[in-house]
């Protein structure tokens, strides 16, 4: 006899994914206690009730398909009909989750899913959505997610952010909720941090900061301690207002740009008061994880890293060897946010094993939209104890934006952290024969005298040091990028015609058309954002410019092991933007490199801005 077919017990949401996980030639039926559905069909599976499964349930097999608040409910219902032999949905997805912790996570994939995730999820001419149970625009996350999306090369739609909770913000200063319900001094701050991050871009802001930050000034007592006027919205057992450290480096940095003393003057007393009366609570984890997350971010973002180190300490010693870290400190659960913030937390510390772990950890959970629900059971093995601490219960069964921003942001001091630690191995030289450095020289001969070029992911320098020397035109400038501080203080080279800043090739601290020429060498397969960079790079290149990108094409493959945030380029990529951007693209294929070596390791694509 064959296996047993199956009937799922529980026909919403998690239902159809079970169907869809199982297959439709698998599942006899749906059961359902809604009389309602009792009748119908359910993508053209019938649903049944209660009562008419328990008469057919000992020929098939019963998985209870609900998310896992009401899963311990149905459990006990089908127990207590005599029904002992039955599995359950959300245990299977958990051991898959955890099986798949294990391996190897390809960041760019789960890039790409998310940036898709992202997309679809913003409100045309406004923010990002709460989450997928309540996809109104939400201005808190919409705010903060400014500083991710400028990084990841979304400047439109950064702007399109900014525009928006500037045109939202009440006569007070303050801003509401999703629902516009009641001001909030947390999202009112998260705000502040986006529109101070656009302010160079979206000048029309500088109003809307000074008017932010004066209503928090509002709600700060004698003692330094934050008082909101609402809090309705707040789980309590889950948070606490020692999350207010998070709302203080708007504060500091408003006051260095305009000159106002008392916003540093504020911020320093509730500094002081949540460390002097909270330290317990920053020590304990006794929040979710996601709350405990923002007050240890805080600490870093406020100087306070020893503080925060001794705090992660302990929440390290929760840490599994697979990354995951519980929700709560007494759960056997995770919040997928809650480990994208330690994450970012760890790598702030220089903790580079600790935070990738997490990170590829939380990464494993993300759902085939892209997105990730706030919360996931771990639980290995069998669930028939029905003890609440192996249930989630934060945003089980919805997508919340804010997992997405933290991903961006983890992934972006994962890259950070990496080239800071490796800064010393790049390599410092380039023969003045090699096939690459020859074709920019080329180039750069070409340019316009008092000609601007640009080296985006400079490295040591290894090109620009031969160009010096080699530009017949001294009045040639030259401004080099890197991700890597180390880099650019330890290695360019010293001349009046070279300036350096930090960067990265998807947020290029330049103007548009800065540049007569771009290029970049070996770095755009570590871009991540292989699309937006091209972009970015494009926008800083004068119409008419250049720009000539010289990296490891798709065709390469296996010659070399590559990292699993990098990616070998594909001309499909540089077709697509060549035509969004009206540029000729030429490609010159197999450069030779190291003077004879000529094995097809080497493209070059080079870009003709606005000439099409």
């Amino acid at each position: 006899m064959g296996e047993k077919k199956i009937i799922l017990f529980g026909a919403g949401d998690f239902g159809r994914r079970a169907l869809e996980y199982f297959g439709a030639k698998q599942v006899y039926c749906f059961a359902d206690n809604n009389p309602q559905l009792a009748g119908t069909d359910v993508e053209g599976i019938p649903v049944r009730s209660f009562e008419q499964m328990k008469e057919i349930c000992q020929d098939y097999r019963i998985v209870i398909s609900v998310n896992t608040r009401i899963a311990i409910v149905l459990a006990k219902q089908l127990e207590e009909a005599g029904i002992k032999e039955y599995d359950l949905f959300v245990e299977m997805m958990n051991r898959a989750a955890v099986g798949s912790a294990k391996l190897t996570i390809n960041y760019v994939t789960v890039f790409q899913k998310a940036e898709r995730w992202l997309l679809e999820h913003s409100v045309p001419g406004a923010g990002i959505i709460n989450n997928t149970d309540a996809p109104e625009p939400y201005p808190e996350v919409t705010g903060y997610f400014i500083p991710s999306l400028l990084r990841w090369g979304y400047r439109e739609l950064a702007l399109t952010y900014a525009r928006w909770l500037c045109s939202i913000q009440k006569s007070d200063g303050s801003w509401y909720d999703t629902f516009d319900r009641a001001p909030y001094v947390f999202d009112t701050a998260q705000i502040l941090k986006g529109l101070l991050a656009i302010r160079d871009l979206y000048p029309e802001a500088d109003d809307h900061i000074k008017r932010g930050c004066d209503w928090i000034l509002t709600n700060v007592d004698q003692e330094g301690r934050i008082h909101t006027p609402d809090q309705s919205q707040w789980n309590k057992e889950d948070t606490s207002d020692l999350i207010y450290l998070y709302c203080l480096s708007p504060l500091y940095k408003a006051s260095a740009i305009f000159s106002i003393p008392e916003y540093t003057q504020k911020a320093d007393k509730v500094k002081a008061y949540y460390i002097q009366n909270r330290m317990d609570e920053i020590m304990g984890f006794r929040l979710l994880s996601h709350f405990q997350a923002y007050v240890l971010e805080a600490l870093c973002d406020l100087g306070e890293t020893d503080l925060a180190r001794r705090a992660m300490e302990n929440i390290a010693q929760l840490q599994r060897e697979d990354g995951m870290v519980p929700a709560r400190r007494s759960v056997n659960w995770v919040c997928s946010t809650g480990l994208f913030q330690l994450a970012l937390v760890w790598y702030k510390l220089d903790e580079l094993e600790r935070g990738n772990r997490a990170l590829q950890y939380a990464c494993s959970l993300q759902n085939q939209s892209g997105g990730w629900y706030g919360s996931y059971a771990t639980v290995e093995g069998e669930i028939r104890a029905f003890n609440e601490k192996e249930y989630p219960r934060y945003f089980t069964n919805s997508e919340i934006s804010w997992a997405v921003k933290y991903f961006l942001d983890a992934l972006a001091a994962r890259c950070q952290l990496e080239f800071e630690r490796h800064a010393g191995q790049f390599y410092d030289f380039v023969d003045k024969e090699d096939g690459r450095y020859q074709l920019i020289l080329a180039a750069c001969q070409q340019l316009p005298h008092g000609g601007r070029v640009c080296d985006a992911g400079c490295g040591k320098g290894r090109y620009v040091r031969n160009l010096l020397e080699d530009t017949a035109d001294q009045s040639i400038q030259f401004s080099c990028v890197d991700i890597s501080e180390n880099v650019l203080n330890a290695y360019l080279p010293e001349d009046i015609r070279v300036e350096a800043h930090q960067g990265t090739l998807t947020e290029m601290p330049y103007p548009d058309e800065a540049f007569d020429m771009v290029y970049t060498c070996e770095a755009l397969e570590h871009a991540v954002g292989v699309e937006n960079a091209l972009k970015e790079l494009l926008r800083i290149t004068r119409t008419g410019g250049k720009v000539i990108v010289i990296d490891k094409p798709k065709s390469a493959a296996g010659f070399l092991p590559i990292e699993t945030w990098e990616q070998l380029i594909d001309d499909s990529i540089l077709e697509k933007v060549s035509h969004l951007l009206g540029c000729r693209l030429e490609i010159a294929r197999n450069l030779p490199y190291d003077v004879n070596k000529q094995d097809g390791l080497f493209d070059a694509w080079i870009l003709e801005k606005g000439v099409i």
